[in-house]
C-alpha cells in the first residue's frame, strides 16, 4: 500500500521534526541542488550520510523536507537520481504495519520505518529521491530568473517586500541566497500587484554576509506598516562590476576587466565594439569612448580571460545589461585583450557624425580603433532568433528604419556584424527573409568596403532616399548566430543535441553536464524544466562538427547561449561523447488527420494526453505560430469548424490572441490552460506552406525544389544537390522515393533569389530543416540551374527467378517500399522493352505467362502501366492503380531480355501483316526493332481518345474507313488498356494535325501492333483530320458527382468498362476525399457525408477500399480493391460534399450545351413560350427591355424551331418566379447562342417578372442528339456518335439540296441552249441533239464499268501518284466541315485510290467527293488534253463540236469551231 495511505502530512511532519536515532535528532539535507533548498534528500545515520530509496514518493512528502529544513514549500519532488548520483549507504524508507525487531529500522510513524541498513546490493543510486523547496525569498516578474521584485514566504502565501529602507547588502543576500551572483541593480517605485493583499511589515537590516536572508536582522515597521513608494526590486548578475586597468591601477582607460561570478576577468577582444566601449566608459562615469585599441594581454593565466560576448547597442548604463552570450567563443590563450581609452570627461563633446561623405577606405575612421562620435543612431537584428541574425534596423530620430537590398551583400553585412559584436557575416539576405519591417527605410544602395566602423557610415543614395518597399528589407546572419534544435525520428522533446554555429549544425558533447544546464536545455526548447542525459544510445552515425564542450549553466543565465563553456572547436569531443537528451513532462504540438505533417488538425500533448484547441478566435496569426514552431513554413489557411476531422480528449487552448510573432501557440494570451466552453466540433486545423515543396506540372511530387524559410519561397540550385537529400524530401513530402534528380533547369523570371546554403543531408533525416547546411562561398552556390527532382512510390524494378535477379524472369516492382510482383493483365511488349531498358538488359524479346511465385496474394500487386515502349524507367509510364483484376490466383508479368543492349532485333516488315493466330499476334511475340510508338489523346485518359502513331518523328491518325471493333482491340490491348468497347470514327475526340498514316484498317483483333495490320500501305489514303479514328477501351475511366441542384456535391459515380457505377466509402479517408474533389475542380477538400438517405434505383458499385497517397496526382493512381459488380451494399454508396460548393453548370448531371441551359415554358407548344435560361445552379427569365425579333431569332434557331414569328413581351405566356437572370439583350440576329449576345450583366435588372420575355417560334422543335460527333465533351469524355434520325435527317436533306441543283442546273442549261442555237433552231437542233444524247449515254458507261475506280493495282492510269502528303486535291486545313454527300451515279471517296483523284484546274473548284456539283471558269480549252477535267473533255479527233462548259448563271459560255 502507498506511503501516502498511511502517513498524513502532520504525522510525517512528526516523524522528520522529533525523531531521535541514538539520543541525536534525525539529520536532513539537501545536496548538489543549485542551492540549499533544492537538491537530493540525503540523512544522517552514525555519522554517515546516506541517500534515501522510496517505492512511493509524492510531493507532500517533499514538502516536509522543504519545512524541515526552513525552505518553503514543495515545487517538485524529483526521482531518478535527478541530481545525480552519490556514493555511499542507501537508507530504505517504507511501510509496514508487522512489528519489526531490528536494529538499524527505526520506526518513524504508525506503520512508516526507515532502515538504516545500507541497500547498495539492492538498489542503485540511479533511483536516489529528491525535493526541490521555493526557499524563503524568491524575485518574481522580472525578464530574468534573477530579477524582478522581492518576495518572502509566510506560511503557505508570498508577500511583497516593501522598498522604504531596502538596502544593497540586503540585495546580495538575496542574490547570493538564491545563487544569482551579485546584486547590480536595486529599484523602488515599482507599483504593487492587484493580487498583493497585504506587504511584509518587517525592515530587513542585512549586513551583506549572511547566508541566507532569514538570518538577516528585522525590525518592524512603526505601527505595523512600512513606509514605502512601492515594491522592492532588485536584479542579480554573475556579471557586475567592471574596470579598465594599467599597470595595476584602475582609471579611465585600460584593459576591460570584469566581475564575473566573483572573480575578475579580462575580456577578449574578439567581437569587442566601439558600442561596447562607450557602455563601459558611461557605466565607470569615464565620458565616452574615444578608441578600442588592441593590445598583448597583461593577465597571468588563461583561465582569468574570459570569452563572453557582449552585443551592446552603445546606449545602456550598464554593461551586464547587454544581451550576452558565453557559449563557447574564441581561444584567446593567445590574443589580444579588449582595451577602451575614454574621453575622461562626461561632458566632452566630440564630433558629429556625418552622413554625407564615407568614411575612406582604410582610415582611422574605417579601423576598429575609429573614435566613437556623437551619432545617437542606434542598431539591431529582428526576428531572427537572436541579437546575431535578423532584419537589419537602425533607430534614428526615435523611429527603428530599415535598410533596402537594393545592391545589399556580403560587404555590408560584414560591416553589420562586426557593429554588433557577432562575428563575421555568413549571409546578406534579400528580400525581407526576416519578415517585413514597418516605419522608414533608412538606406538604399550600400556599397561598403566592409572595413567602415558603422553601416551607416558606407556610401549610399543619401539618408532616407529611397524607391523601395518593406518586402526588399535587407537582414544578414552572422557567424555569432547560434539555435538549437533535437534530433530524433519521432520525438519532439527527446534526441540529439544539436547547435548552429558558423553557419553549421553539429552535436553539443555531454561533459560534464550537469542537471541545471539539462534543465537550461529543456526551457529553452520548451520541452518542460527537467530532463536527463542518455547515455545508453548506440553510436550515432555519420559524421559532423561536435562544436562545443564543457557547459556549465548558472542560476543567473536565461538561456544557453550564456552559459560557460569551452571555446568552439570542430571536434570538442569524440562521438561516443555527443549529447542525447530526454527533456521530461514536456508540451508537444502536432497535425493530425491532414494528410501530411504541415496540415492537419492542431493538438498539443501535456501530461501525456494529446488535446485540441478550440477555433473561437482561430485565425492566421494564430495559424502562423504553430507552422513556425513545426518548422513547415508560413500559414497558409487556418481552419474551424473540425475541418479535419473532430478529436478526443481535452481541449487545452480557446480564445487563442496571438500576434504571430510568438515561438510557441501556448505563449500567446488565450483564456486559461484546459478553460473552455467548447465541443470537439470547434476543433482547430491549419494547413502549413511547408518548409521545402515541389514546383511543376505533374503534382506535388516532381518538379523544381524550392525551401520556405519566412516570407517567400525560394528556389534551391543544382550546385551539389545530392540523391541523399533528395531522399529526405521525398521522404518528408509522403512521395515515395527519389528516381531522378536533374538540375540545369533555368531559373524562373520570378526567382528573384537563390538559396544560398547547401543541403548536406545523409539521407535518414525526418526532415530536411533538419540536414547539416553548409553556407556558400560569398552567399551564392556555384549551379546550372535549379535543382528538380521526381519522386515517386513506384522506384526500383527487378527480375526474379529463382530467388536470383537477372535479365529475365517474373517483373517485380518497388512499390511503396515493398517488392510486390506485378499482375500479367494488361502487361504488354511496350511495358516489358522499358523494364529491359531500365535493367540495361537490352531490349524484350517476349513475355510468357506462367503461374505466380509470390507465397501470398497480398504481394501481387494490379497496377497498370500504360508505356508507350521508349521510355527510360517503368516509374515515368502512365499508370493506374484504381480497381484492377483479381489476381490471387492469376498469372504474374514475366519479361525475357536479350540481354545486350547492343543486339540487333528483326526489322518489322509493314508490307506483310501478321497471320492471324501466328506466333507473333501473341503478347509474347519478339519484339522488332520498331521505334514506333502508339497513345491516344484528347480522351481524358490514356485508354481512351484519338489514336496516334509516332512515326519518323511526327505524330499522326489512322482514318476512319473501315475502322471497327477488331482494329480497336488491337489498339487497347497494345496499350495495356483492356478491351475495346467502342470504335469511333469522324474525329469524336477532335481531329488530329500531322501526317494521316493508316487507312482501310482491316485487323483480325489478335494482332501484336495495330500498324501490322492489313491496311492500303503506311502514309496511303484518301482521307482528311475529320475522319481520324478513335477507341475507347474497357480501362478507360471517367468520375462525376450526381445531384439534383449541386456541381461539387453528390453520390460519387465512377465510368468504368462502358458503364457509370458507384464508388463505396469504405475506408476512405480524408487525402482520398480531397483527391477527388481537386479532379473535379471542387476544391481541395471536402467529406463523406453518411445521413444522406439510401439512394434509389439498382446500378454497379464499382470499387471499394480506395486509399489514396501523396504521391498520386488523380483518383486513378489511388491502391484500391478490385472492381467488382458488387463491390459494397447499396448503404455504403459514397456521398461526397466538397467544400468549394458550387451549383450545377447543367440542368442534367451529364455535361450539356448552350443549347439545353435554354426553355420556352407557358406555351402551347414546345417552340412558344416564356424564356427561361439556366445559370448559377437555377432556372430565370429574361427581362423584356430591348427585346425584339433579333433576340427571338436567336432563340428559337438555338432550339432548333426555325423562324421566330414573334418577340413577346409583357409577361405574354405568365410571369415566372425564379431569378430574372438577363436584361438589356441586344443580339444581331445571327448569333448562334443568346449567351454570344449583349447583355447586362447575369442577375443585375431593375425588372419584374411582369416584364418576362417571350417568344413564338415558326417550326416544331427537333431533338438534341446526345452527343455531336467530332466534339470532344470539356471533361470526361463519354461514348458517343450520331443519333440515327438525326443522321437520316441530314441525308434527306442533302438529297433534296441535290434535286434543287440539278432543277438549277438544267433551267440555266437550258437558257444557255436557247439563246446559243436561237439563229440555228431549224437546221442544227436534230444534229445537236444526236450528239448530246450521244455524250451522255457514253459518259453513263464510263460511270458503270467495273474498272473505273478501282483498286491502284488494277488501274491503267501511268501517272505517278503524290506522296501522301502533297496530293493536289488536299483540301486545305480550313475545310468545310460540311458532311460528304455522294452524287448519284458517282462512286463515293472513301472507295477510291489516290491515284484517280480528279484534276482540276486552278480556278476550278470541286466538291468534296470529286463530282461537280457548280463550275467556274472563263473558258475552256480544247488542247489541254489530261489538264482538263475528265467531264469536259472530247475526242481531240472529232470534228465539228466541242463540250458545252456548265457555269453559274451569269457566266455561263458556249464555244463554237
Amino acid at each position: 500500500m502507498a506511503l501516502s495511505q498511511h502517513v498524513s502530512l502532520q504525522g510525517l511532519c512528526v516523524l522528520l521534526l522529533g525523531t531521535m536515532v541514538g539520543g541525536q535528532a534525525l539529520e536532513l539535507r539537501l545536496k548538489d541542488g543549485a542551492h540549499r533548498c533544492e537538491g537530493r534528500v540525503e540523512a544522517k545515520y552514525k555519522g554517515e550520510w546516506g541517500t534515501v530509496y522510496a517505492e512511493y514518493w509524492p510531493t507532500t512528502s517533499a514538502e516536509v523536507v522543504c519545512r524541515h529544513l526552513e525552505c518553503g514549500v514543495a515545487i517538485g519532488a524529483p526521482r531518478g537520481s535527478y541530481f545525480g548520483p552519490r556514493l555511499g549507504p542507501i537508507w530504505f524508507l517504507y511501510d509496514s504495519c508487522e512489528s519489526k525487531d531490528v536494529e538499524s529500522s527505526l520506526k518513524l510513524y504508525m506503520c512508516v520505518y526507515m532502515d538504516f541498513k545500507n541497500y547498495n546490493d539492492t538498489y542503485t543510486h540511479d533511483q536516489d529521491v529528491g525535493a526541490v523547496c521555493s526557499g524563503s525569498v524568491r524575485l518574481i516578474g522580472g525578464d530574468r530568473p534573477c530579477s524582478g521584485h522581492v518576495e518572502v514566504l509566510s506560511g503557505k502565501a508570498w508577500i511583497p517586500v516593501s522598498d522604504g529602507n531596502f538596502t544593497l547588502p540586503t540585495a546580495q543576500v538575496i542574490c547570493a541566497q538564491l545563487g544569482c551572483g551579485k546584486a547590480v541593480s536595486v529599484l523602488g517605485h515599482v507599483p504593487f500587484r492587484e493580487s498583493d493583499g497585504q506587504v511584509w511589515a518587517e525592515e530587513f537590516r542585512c549586513a551583506g554576509e549572511e547566508p541566507e536572508l532569514r538570518v538577516c536582522p528585522r525590525v518592524p515597521c512603526p505601527g505595523g506598516m512600512c513606509h514605502h513608494s512601492g515594491a522592492a526590486q532588485v536584479v542579480c548578475s554573475a556579471y557586475s562590476e567592471v574596470r579598465l586597468m594599467t599597470n595595476g591601477s584602475s582609471q579611465c582607460e585600460g584593459q576591460v576587466e570584469m566581475n564575473i561570478s566573483g572573480r575578475w576577468r579580462a575580456l577578449c577582444a574578439s567581437h569587442w565594439s566601439l558600442a561596447n566601449a562607450n557602455v563601459v566608459c558611461r557605466q565607470l562615469g569615464c565620458g565616452v569612448a574615444i578608441s578600442t585599441p588592441r593590445g598583448l594581454h597583461l593577465v597571468g593565466r588563461d583561465d582569468q580571460i574570459s570569452t563572453t560576448r557582449f552585443h551592446c547597442l552603445g546606449t545602456e548604463s550598464f554593461l551586464w545589461s547587454c544581451p550576452v552570450t558565453a557559449l563557447g567563443g574564441s581561444d584567446c590563450s593567445h590574443g589580444n585583450m579588449a582595451s577602451v581609452i575614454c574621453s575622461g570627461n562626461q561632458t566632452q563633446v566630440l564630433h558629429q557624425c556625418s552622413d554625407s561623405l564615407s568614411e575612406p577606405t582604410g582610415s582611422a575612421a574605417s579601423e576598429k580603433s575609429a573614435p566613437y562620435c556623437s551619432d545617437s543612431r542606434q542598431l539591431r537584428l529582428v526576428d531572427g532568433g537572436g541579437p546575431c541574425a535578423g532584419r537589419v534596423e537602425i533607430l534614428d530620430q526615435g523611429s527603428w528604419g530599415t535598410i533596402c537590398d537594393d545592391g545589399w551583400d556580403l560587404d555590408d553585412a560584414h560591416v553589420v556584424c562586426r557593429q554588433l559584436g557577432c562575428g563575421e557575416a555568413l549571409n546578406a539576405t534579400r528580400s525581407a527573409h526576416f519578415g517585413a519591417g514597418s516605419g522608414p527605410i533608412w538606406l538604399v544602395d550600400l556599397n561598403c568596403t566592409g572595413n567602415e566602423s558603422h553601416v551607416w557610415r558606407c556610401p549610399s543614395r543619401g539618408w532616407g532616399q529611397h524607391d523601395c518597399r518593406h518586402k526588399e528589407d535587407a537582414g544578414v546572419i552572422c557567424s555569432d548566430f547560434l539555435a538549437l534544435r533535437m534530433v530524433s525520428e519521432d520525438q519532439q522533446c527527446a534526441g540529439w543535441l544539436e547547435v548552429f554555429y558558423n553557419g553549421t549544425w553539429g552535436s553539443v558533447c555531454r561533459s560534464p553536464m550537469e542537471d541545471i544546464t539539462v534543465s537550461m536545455i529543456c526551457r529553452q526548447l520548451d520541452c518542460g524544466d527537467s530532463g536527463s542525459l542518455n547515455s545508453s544510445f548506440a553510436l550515432r552515425e555519420g559524421s559532423r562538427p561536435r562544436w562545443v564542450d564543457g557547459i556549465q549553466c548558472r542560476n543567473t543565465d536565461t538561456s544557453l547561449w550564456q552559459c560557460p563553456s569551452d571555446p568552439w572547436n570542430y571536434n570538442s569531443c569524440s562521438p561516443k561523447e555527443e549529447a542525447y537528451i530526454s527533456c521530461a513532462d514536456s508540451k508537444q504540438l502536432r497535425l493530425v488527420d491532414g494528410g501530411g505533417p504541415c496540415s492537419g488538425r492542431v493538438e498539443i500533448l501535456d501530461h501525456g494526453s494529446w488535446g485540441t484547441i478550440c477555433d473561437n478566435g482561430w485565425d492566421l496569426d494564430d495559424a502562423r505560430v504553430v507552422c513556425r514552431h513545426l518548422g513547415c513554413g508560413d500559414a497558409l489557411n487556418a481552419t474551424g469548424s473540425a475541418h479535419f476531422g473532430a478529436g478526443s480528449g481535452p481541449i487545452w487552448l480557446d480564445t487563442l490572441d496571438c500576434t504571430g510573432k510568438e515561438s510557441h501557440v501556448w505563449r500567446c494570451p488565450f483564456k486559461g490552460w484546459g478553460l473552455h466552453n467548447c465541443s470537439h466540433e470547434e476543433d482547430a486545423g491549419v494547413v502549413c506552406s511547408g518548409f521545402v515543396r515541389l514546383v511543376g506540372d505533374n503534382g506535388p511530387c516532381s518538379g523544381r525544389v524550392e525551401v520556405h524559410p519566412g516570407e517567400d519561397w525560394i528556389s534551391v540550385s543544382d550546385g551539389n544537390f545530392t540523391l541523399p537529400t533528395a531522399q529526405v524530401i521525398c521522404a518528408e513530402l509522403g512521395c515515395g522515393e527519389a528516381v531522378s534528380v536533374l538540375g540545369h533547369e533555368l531559373f524562373r523570371e520570378s526567382d528573384s533569389r537563390v538559396w544560398a546554403e547547401e543541403f548536406r543531408c545523409e539521407g535518414a533525416e525526418p526532415k530536411l530543416q533538419f540536414c547539416p547546411r553548409v553556407p556558400c562561398p560569398g552567399g551564392t552556390c556555384q549551379h546550372s540551374g535549379a535543382a528538380q527532382l521526381v519522386c515517386s512510390v513506384y522506384s526500383e524494378v527487378r527480375l526474379m527467378t529463382n530467388g536470383s535477379s537477372q535479365c529475365e524472369g517474373q517483373v517485380e516492382m518497388n512499390i511503396s517500399g515493398r517488392w510486390r510482383a506485378l499482375c500479367a493483365s494488361h502487361w504488354s511488349l511496350a511495358n516489358a522493352n522499358v523494364v529491359c531498358r531500365q535493367l540495361g538488359c537490352g531490349v524484350a524479346i517476349s513475355t510468357p505467362g506462367g503461374p505466380h511465385l509470390v507465397e501470398g496474394g497480398d504481394q501481387i500487386s494490379t497496377v497498370r502501366f500504360h508505356c508507350s515502349g521508349a521510355e527510360s524507367f517503368l516509374w515515368s509510364c502512365p499508370v493506374t492503380a484504381l480497381g484492377g483484376p483479381d489476381c490471387s490466383y492469376g498469372n504474374t508479368a514475366s519479361v525475357i531480355c536479350s540481354g545486350n543492349q547492343t543486339q540487333v532485333l528483326p526489322q518489322c516488315n509493314d508490307s506483310v501483316s501478321e497471320p492471324a493466330g501466328s506466333a507473333a499476334s501473341e503478347e509474347s511475340a519478339p519484339y522488332c526493332s520498331d521505334s514506333r510508338q502508339l497513345r491516344l489523346v484528347d480522351g481524358g485518359g490514356p485508354c481512351a481518345g484519338r489514336v496516334e502513331i509516332l512515326d519518323q518523328g511526327s505524330w499522326g491518325t489512322i482514318c476512319d474507313d473501315g475502322w471497327d471493333l477488331d482494329d480497336a482491340r488491337v489498339v487497347c490491348r497494345q496499350l495495356g488498356c483492356g478491351e475495346a468497347l467502342n470504335a469511333t470514327g469522324s474525329a469524336h475526340f477532335g481531329a488530329g494535325s500531322g501526317p494521316i498514316w493508316m487507312d482501310d484498317l482491316n485487323c483480325t483483333g489478335k494482332e501484336s501492333h495495330v500498324w501490322r495490320c492489313p491496311s492500303r500501305g503506311w502514309g496511303r489514303h484518301d482521307c482528311r483530320h475529320k475522319e481520324d479514328a478513335g477507341v475507347i477501351c474497357s480501362e478507360f475511366l471517367a468520375l462525376r458527382m450526381v445531384s439534383e441542384d449541386q456541381q461539387c456535391a453528390g453520390w460519387l459515380e465512377v465510368f468504368y468498362n462502358g458503364t457509370w457505377g458507384s464508388v463505396c466509402r469504405s475506408p476512405m479517408e480524408d487525402i482520398t476525399v480531397s483527391m477527388i474533389c481537386r479532379q473535379l475542380g471542387c476544391g481541395d477538400s471536402g467529406s463523406l457525408n453518411s445521413s444522406v438517405a439510401l439512394r434509389e434505383g439498382s446500378r454497379p458499385r464499382w470499387v471499394d477500399g480506395i486509399q489514396c497517397q501523396r504521391a498520386d496526382t488523380s483518383l486513378w493512381q489511388c491502391p484500391s480493391d478490385p472492381w467488382n459488380y458488387n463491390s459494397c451494399s447499396p448503404k455504403e454508396e459514397a456521398y461526397i460534399s466538397c467544400a468549394e460548393r458550387s451549383p450545377k453548370s447543367c440542368p442534367a448531371a451529364a455535361p450539356c450545351t448552350d443549347r439545353e441551359k435554354l426553355r420556352l415554358r407557358g406555351g402551347d407548344s414546345a417552340c412558344s413560350g416564356r424564356v427561361e435560361v439556366w445559370h448559377g445552379g437555377s432556372w430565370g427569365t429574361v427581362c423584356d427591355d430591348s427585346w425584339s425579333l433579333a433576340e427571338a431569332e436567336v432563340v428559337c434557331q438555338q432550339l432548333g424551331c426555325g423562324p421566330a414569328l414573334e418577340a413577346a413581351r409583357a409577361a405574354a405566356f405568365g410571369p415566372g418566379n425564379e431569378s430574372i437572370w438577363l436584361d438589356e439583350v441586344r443580339c444581331g440576329g445571327r448569333e448562334s447562342s443568346l449567351w454570344d449576345c449583349a447583355a447586362e450583366p447575369w442577375g443585375q435588372s431593375d425588372c419584374k417578372h411582369e416584364e418576362d420575355a417571350g417568344v413564338r417560334c415558326s417550326g416544331a422543335r427537333t431533338s438534341l442528339p446526345p452527343t455531336t460527333a467530332g466534339t470532344r465533351p470539356a471533361s470526361n469524355p463519354l461514348p458517343g456518335i450520331f443519333s440515327l434520325p438525326w443522321v437520316l435527317c441530314l441525308i434527306l436533306g442533302t438529297l433534296l439540296f441535290l434535286v434543287l441543283v440539278v432543277l438549277v442546273t438544267q433551267v440555266l442549261r437550258w437558257r444557255a441552249e436557247r439563246r446559243a442555237f436561237s439563229s440555228y433552231e431549224d437546221a442544227l437542233a436534230e444534229a445537236v441533239y444526236e450528239e448530246l444524247d450521244y455524250l451522255v449515254s457514253q459518259k453513263e458507261g464510263l460511270l458503270d464499268s467495273p474498272g473505273f475506280l478501282s483498286d491502284g493495282e488494277d488501274n491503267d492510269d501511268s501517272r505517278s501518284a503524290p506522296a501522301p502528303d502533297q496530293r493536289s486535291d488536299a483540301p486545305g486545313e480550313d475545310y468545310d466541315d460540311a458532311e460528304e454527300i455522294p452524287v448519284p451515279g458517282a462512286p463515293p471517296a472513301s472507295h477510291m485510290s489516290e491515284e484517280e483523284v480528279l484534276p482540276v484546274k486552278e480556278d476550278e473548284m470541286r466538291s468534296q467527293t470529286g463530282s461537280s456539283l457548280f463550275i467556274f471558269g472563263e473558258e475552256a480549252d480544247p488542247g489541254e488534253g489530261e489538264d482538263s477535267p475528265w467531264l469536259l473533255q472530247g475526242n481531240r479527233g472529232d470534228p465539228g463540236y466541242d463540250d458545252v462548259e456548265l457555269g453559274a448563271p451569269g457566266r455561263s459560255t458556249v464555244t463554237f469551231p
